[in-house]
This record gives structure tokens, sequence and C-alpha cells, in this order.
């Protein structure tokens, strides 16, 4: 069964791919309108986003505006590829890109890496969504361009700088029914005689998450937010520094089947995880005949997680005996970054652009645990219970090193083909430099490792492009999977290992974008190989750190919409189809915890009214399969498929002073469900308003 449905699915796809190029040399001859551009720098440099080889998703500034939603996370949801999992936390999110965990996603904010050493799953969307100007969402592995963690994909956040007049103020608040959270923001911005500023800051505070059957308990949280944009600009030059803050207290759900004997009492809480960054860079361009733009990045960023970790044990050995622990886990990860970025475009040759670039970031971390427990028990042969008490304190310090060189050729080789050619080599070394921690001992570990990617872009006409890549994925484990390891998460601790090999992958794509003002087309096949993938194991006491052979992806994405002219109307249908095998030493399955199909598919509507007014409106559904997983220990979990009805609709109007207002109407039929890879359960039926105003 499993190889026709994979038979079926190979020939599906290429019947459409080919169709596509069909397709395109039926319609050549004819003249098509031109749509806007839509440009991304998705290469580390500017593009049109038909003419990029990857896969690439932007969420424009009007879709950022349009979506009264308070999270970045609420941006990307239905992005095709990608997949959100929340760990208990509804206040910071993760993604996962084809399937690759956050662990392997590359979080960047204006081009620059948020980077976490001590996370079972990669870097949280520490940004505030108010002060977002767009996103750009890599799908597959960009190791060349953007290095280790990059082997899922890359999240790239562009934040706002400067305004258009010298000055102008924003103001805005959102109002969420489902946890009767309020998101408020305020931003002065401006730009005269060649300087840019602007300066924000807002206020998240949600309470408990409403579901369909209760509330959850301990799922609110608190953000704060502050940032500043310095900048200024003459003739080819630009400069500038940044500084942003963000501060949230998280709550965490404990879901209910996480309290099972010998475990009676389960409690997980962040009082604090942060993020400070400062930043200057340089730009110039056109400064000479062949080295046409210089960019330097430099940047020092800490990021702070205070975790708390409370627990009861309850063991009954045998008849009256007991043993009662209660542990109380304070767990605290100070990790400061240091980070610079030096890129060099040049055209040596008419049809050569060649992106050079140094790349050097080490990571600082201090992590301390410090452990209270009381125990009880009671044992023969007077089974008199007698309690006991001790604390322990433990510190850490390690540090991480990383250093890369890249370099990428596109080729316009003959009239409408462009090959992309790229190379990168990244010298990593990690180091355990203090520690008191029991059977952990002082080492360090490196390694130097090349990889590369071949795209190819075929112009079709100006509305139609078709693109294939291969490229090599590459990922080093972080410091927790290496030295640390947790106690976090689970009554049984996981353990580090110094001996893991880094993972790789080969990964192979097909794609095609088609846009005529009409019809809007965007479709990949794709299929992915790794190899030494790292994942846990049971070992005696918990849990440890392991590669396994590796794991199998293939799936297709695809987004199709069409605008009926004249009416305003767009049907519009985006999802994915995902695949994927983990290969462990003595078993393969396919059950790894990701939904077959998942997708989004509506009908969107936009016209103008009298007195200059703009309203729109989005009718539209999301659906997931069902999802099984089974863990290398043999276990199974099961989430069900799910179906929610939603409705967004908003007006928005440029007067002296602009104003918007949207508002949307999710989960209308108040279903039950809860999203694979997450704990939580997904709020009930629910509103959220927005209202902003710029003048």
């Amino acid at each position: 069964m499993l190889k026709r449905s994979k038979f079926v699915f190979y020939l599906s796809a290429l019947i459409i791919f080919f169709a596509f190029t069909f397709f395109a040399f039926t319609i050549q001859a004819q003249e098509v309108s031109i749509i806007e551009k839509t440009v991304v720098t998705a290469t580390r440099t500017e593009h049109e986003i038909k003419d990029v080889p990857l896969s690439i998703t932007a969420v424009t500034k009007d879709e950022i505006d349009r979506n009264p939603s308070g999270t970045v996370a609420d941006l990307l949801r239905d992005i095709p590829g990608v997949e959100l999992f929340d760990l208990s936390v509804a206040g910071a999110k993760r993604v996962m890109i084809r399937g690759e965990s956050g662990s392997r996603v590359l979080v960047l904010i204006d081009g620059l890496k948020i980077s976490e050493q001590k996370s079972m799953e990669g870097a949280a969307l520490l940004v505030d969504v108010n002060s977002i100007e767009r996103i750009e969402v890599i799908k597959g592995p960009s190791s060349v361009l953007y290095g280790s963690e990059a082997i899922g994909g890359v999240i790239n956040i562009i934040t706002k700088k400067g305004g258009s007049k010298p000055v102008e103020v924003n103001l805005s608040s959102a109002f969420d029914s489902s946890s009767d959270g309020w998101n408020s923001y305020a931003s002065v911005a401006g730009a005269f005689n060649g300087l840019d500023y602007r300066v924000s800051g807002s206020y998240v505070d949600y309470d408990d998450r409403k579901t369909p059957s209760r509330d959850l308990d301990n799922s609110s949280y608190k953000i704060k937010n502050t940032s500043a944009f310095f900048g200024f600009h003459k003739n080819n030059l630009k400069m500038g520094a940044v500084y942003e803050n963000y501060n949230a207290d998280i709550n965490s759900h404990t879901a209910e089947d996480t309290v099972e004997p010998p475990l009676t009492y389960f409690q997980l809480d962040l009082p604090e995880w942060s993020r400070e960054k400062v930043a200057l860079f340089f730009e110039s361009e056109n400064i000479g005949e062949k080295l046409i733009k210089a960019r330097c990045d430099i940047y020092y960023q800490n990021t702070f997680k205070d975790f708390k970790n409370d627990m009861d044990i309850h063991v009954v050995p045998f008849g009256p005996a007991y043993i009662d622990m209660e542990l109380a886990i304070n767990t605290k990860n100070d990790q400061d970054t240091y980070g610079s970025l030096i890129q060099l475009d040049w055209i040596p040759l008419k049809s050569h652009y060649i992106i050079t670039g140094i790349e050097y970031i080490r990571d600082e971390l201090d992590s301390s645990q410090k452990t209270g427990s009381i125990t009880t028990s009671a044992m023969p042969p007077f089974f008199k219970p007698d309690t006991t008490g001790e604390e322990t304190l433990y510190k850490l310090e390690a540090v991480q090193d990383r250093f890369d060189l890249f370099v990428q050729d596109e080729w316009n080789f003959i009239n409408n083909w462009t090959l992309t050619a790229g190379i990168r080599n990244s010298w990593i070394k990690a180091d355990l430099k203090d520690e008191n921690f029991p059977d952990i001992e002082k080492m360090d570990t490196d390694d130097s490792h090349a990889v590369g990617s071949l795209g190819l872009v075929y112009t079709v006409t100006n509305n139609l492009n078709l693109r294939s890549l291969f490229a090599q994925g590459y990922r080093f484990p972080n410091m927790q999977q290496l030295f640390i390891g947790t106690s976090h998460g689970s009554d049984e601790p996981t353990f580090p290992n110094p001996d893991l090999d880094p993972e790789t992958s080969y990964n192979y794509e097909l794609g095609a974008r088609f846009d005529n003002k009409a019809f809007n087309v965007d479709f990949a096949l794709f299929y992915s190989d790794a190899d030494d993938y790292i994942t846990t194991k049971d070992v005696t006491g918990g849990r440890q750190y392991t590669n396994i052979n590796g794991a199998e992806t293939y799936g297709a994405e695809i987004y199709l919409g069409y605008t009926v002219e004249g009416l305003g109307l767009t049907p519009y249908m985006q999802g994915t189809y995902l695949r994927r095998k983990y290969k462990y030493s003595d078993f393969d399955t396919y059950n790894t915890g990701h939904p077959e199909f998942m997708g989004r598919y509506g009908l969107r509507f936009e016209t103008e009214l009298s007195g200059g007014l703009l309203f729109w409106s989005d009718l539209y559904g999301r659906s997931a399969d069902s999802a099984d997983e089974i863990s290398s220990d043999r276990d199974k979990e099961h989430t069900p498929g799910w179906t929610t009805a939603n409705l967004n609709f908003g007006l928005e109007a440029d007067y002296t002073c602009s104003f918007k207002i949207s508002a949307e109407f999710n989960n209308i039929f108040d279903k039950k469900y809860t999203t694979a890879q997450s704990s939580l359960t997904a709020p009930e039926r629910h509103f959220v308003v927005k209202v902003s105003f710029e003048f």
C-alpha cells in the first residue's frame, strides 16, 4: 500500500509539473499583464521572488497589518510546509518546516541569528509582531548562505526602520476574547535630511486560554517590548544602530496525561524569558567597477531564561512502605552572543553576480541548576515516616565559536536561464570550560564541514518561472545536547552526549511559479535524506541524546489562487502533503507525528467603498489529517484530524490620519482540537479585534 501511494504521489507530481511547462509554452506568445513585484532578500541580495531558486514565502506588510492576532506564529501558521508547536507554553511557539523541528530552523531578525544553545526545540520567536515590516520564510536547507541550524529552513524577520516623513506616530490596540488578551503598541518614526529613526514599545497581557471544554490553567503570559532604530543615509552610504528588548513572563500548562504514577504533581514556569540586542550596520553600494556592494553587521545579543520545574513523586515499593519526594528545580540560562558578518557583492563579468561573505558567531553560556528536594519515606521494620531535605547548586560555563566563509555565484549563462551555485565551509568548536555537575567533565569538540548548493531557474515568460534545486544541509549539535542535558519537561533527566555527530542532509526540489494578476500558482516538490539525526533514547536513569540512522522526507506544497476581474473575488487554496520516515537502528517508521495533508482554503473579497474606504474579507477553512508518532522506545501517540471555519474582515482608509480596523472570528463551530506536536488544546470559538491609527 505504501509503495502504491508513493507511486501515485510521484506520478501526480510529475503530471502537474510538466503541465506547468506545457501551459507555459502555450501562453508564451501571448501578452500577459505584469504584476507588482515582490522583492525578497532570501539569497542575501534583492531579487523578485519569482527569480529565486529556493522555495520561499513572503509575508508582506499588508498581510501583517490586516492580521489582528498578536503573535508572529499566527502570521506563519498557514504557509505551506510550515507547522507550529507550543511545548505547553502558549506564549512561545516554535516553527517546524517540512517536518524539521525548531532546532533545525534558523530564526533571524534582520539577517542576524537568534541563538539558543540550551533548548529542547530551538529558538522561540522572541520578537514583537507590531515591529515587523515583512517576513521571509525559506523552506528547505539554506546552509550555504546561512550556516548551521538552517538544515530545515530559515525564518528571516525584517523589522520596521525609519518613517516616510519627519514625524509619524502609530498607535494600535488588539483584543483577543479567547484569553481576554490585550496587545497595545505605540511608535514614533521619521526621516529628514538623511536621518532615519523609530522608537517603539508594546505590552501584551493574555490570561489563561479558553477552550471548548475548559480553561487551561497556567497558560497565561505577559510580554514587554521596547526597540529603537537610528540611521543615516547619503548617496550610496547607509549606516545605523538598533536596540531591541523583549521580556516575557510565561506560564506553562500541565497537560492531563503528564501526571501519571509515580508522578503526582508537575508544573513548569518561565518567570523570565528575555532577549536584548544591540546591533550596528554599515552598507555602501557601487563602490567600484566590479565591487558593487559591501555590508558589515556587528551585534551583541543576550538571551536569558529562568526556568522552574516543580514535581512530586510517590513510590510504593511494597506493602505499607512508600517514598514521597518533592522536587523544585530552578535552571537559569544566561547566554551572550557576539556576532559579525561581512558581505561583499561583485560583478566580475557581465553575466555573473557573486556574493562572498565571512561570518563569526561566539556563544557564551552560563547555566546554573538549583535543586531542592524533600523526601519522606516509611520503610521496614517500623514504617515510621522519616523526612530529609537536600539542596544542590550546579554551575556550568560553555563556549561555542563558529567561523564561516561562503561564496555564491548567480550566472545568467543563457537568455532566461540562471544557474546559482554556492559553497560554505564552517569551522565550529564547542568547549565546556568550567562545571561542577556530577558525571560531567571538562571537554571540547570541534568540526569542519563544507556544504554546497546548485539551483537553476528558467524564465519561460514574464509571469512563469520553473526552478530546480540541490542543496546540502548541515547542523552542529548545540551545547545542551553535547555537554549539559536537561532535567526539565519530564520526571526523568535527559543526559548529554559529547560523542554526537553533526547532522547532514541531501535535498532535491522542483518548483514552478506563475502569476499574471489573475492566476497565482506556486508549486514545489521536495525530497530530503538526512543522516546522523539527533534524537533521544532510553538509558539507565533517564534518556540520552543520540544519533539515529537518519530521516527521509518527501512531499509537495502548493498555493493556487484566481482573482475574478472586476468582482474583487479570489478563491484560493494552499496546502502541504508530507511523508516523513525515521530510520532507527532496529526499525523504521512513518509515524513521526506529522499530518499527511494540511492546508487552508477560502474566498477573499476586496472592494473600495465610497469615501475612500477599502473593505476586505476572507472566509476560509483550515484542515489537518490525523497524525501518529512512534518514539524510539516504541511508544505511540495519536492526534486526531480536524477542520475549522474562520472569517477575517476589515476596513481601512488613508486620510490625513490613516486607520485600519480588522477583526477575525476563529473556530466558528467551536471545534475541540489539538494540532500535531502540541500539548495545548486550541482556543474555543473566539474573536480578535484590532484598531490602528497612523498620523
